[in-house]
């Protein structure tokens, strides 16, 4: 078996507010690598700024999304579903300094295993479209860059798939979130809005409990507090290099890990049940996001 890394998109000149759409290779493939490239706008751009530069991206497949969320969620996946926080290069603040930053795209939980990722392809079967935002206050002249790691030889019997469901909370009480049903359910990242700061524990998703067919399954219940600590476990001490350090880098998100030990011991089934819902108990009436991470089996 052999894996083999191409590009996609050299150096391709971004237009503010502009959606580009590329064809991805036609073999089973690991992960993209997306690399986001600009220059200071006067002052050292934040890690934050920069992600906001990318407001989507997707990977279609049949032209229905397979993958769908934010730069800064895909930055907090990186981080919290892979183990390694992607870095932003080049810490200063000089107008008009090079700046740079890495995403993977990932198709599995480990990369590089040839029984998890997308399965061969006929060419214009699967497009990667990334949506960018139009203000370039904090960083511009941005290019782009695209990697594909096939593997080839390898047939994988599933891949991930990651979308977002947005959802405002009515504070005070139980909020049902509807999940995707079908597939397995390797975890669900949570973003939360408000998070605990200063001298008040407020947080929108502040508690949080998960029914399949009306029957408490996995987390009967679970507080915002333990389940975001179990990431920064998870995580270790791993700061992005930039004027945050020393911060929590990913503060707003959790995760419910449902292969917690690296195997599918726990995975959540959810062929042929009716519902499965996260039922969040909320502090404030502010929007939480839901990214279901799902396990299609080809």
């Amino acid at each position: 078996m052999e894996f083999r890394r191409s590009v996609i998109a050299q150096n391709e000149a971004i237009t503010a507010g502009s959606t580009v759409t590329h064809d991805l290779p036609v073999n089973p493939m690991s992960h993209l690598i997306m690399t986001l490239r600009g220059l200071n706008v006067i002052d050292e751009a934040t890690l934050a700024q920069i992600l906001e530069r990318i407001s989507k991206v997707e990977i279609l497949r049949f032209g229905a999304s397979i993958f769908s969320l934010s730069g800064a969620d895909l930055h907090k996946l990186n981080a919290i579903l892979l183990r390694n926080m992607p870095i932003l290069a080049n810490q200063v603040a000089a107008d008009n300094s090079s700046r740079w930053i890495s995403l993977i795209i990932p198709f599995s939980r480990k990369m590089y295993d040839p029984n998890e990722g997308l399965p061969a392809t006929t060419r214009g079967e699967l497009k990667l479209q990334i949506t960018f935002s139009s203000t370039e206050t904090e960083i511009d002249n941005l290019t782009l860059q695209v990697e594909s790691a096939e593997m080839l030889g390898a047939t994988p019997k599933r891949y991930l798939k990651v979308t977002t469901l947005t959802q405002t909370m009515t504070s005070g009480v139980d909020n049902d979130v509807e999940l995707p049903i079908g597939n397995q359910i390797a975890g669900l990242l949570i973003y939360s809005t408000t998070i605990p700061t200063g001298g008040v524990f407020t947080t929108t998703a502040g508690k949080m409990r998960m029914l399949i067919d009306n029957v408490e399954k996995m987390f009967a219940a679970t507080n915002w507090e333990s389940l975001h600590g179990e990431v920064i476990s998870r995580l270790g001490h791993r700061e992005a290099y930039d004027a945050s350090a020393d911060n929590d880098d990913v503060a707003n998100y959790a995760l419910m890990d449902f292969s917690p030990n690296g195997t599918d011991d726990f995975i959540v089934e959810t062929k042929g049940k009716s519902s499965l819902v996260l039922k969040i108990t909320a502090g404030d009436a502010n929007a939480v996001r839901v990214l279901p991470v799902e396990l299609v089996t080809m």
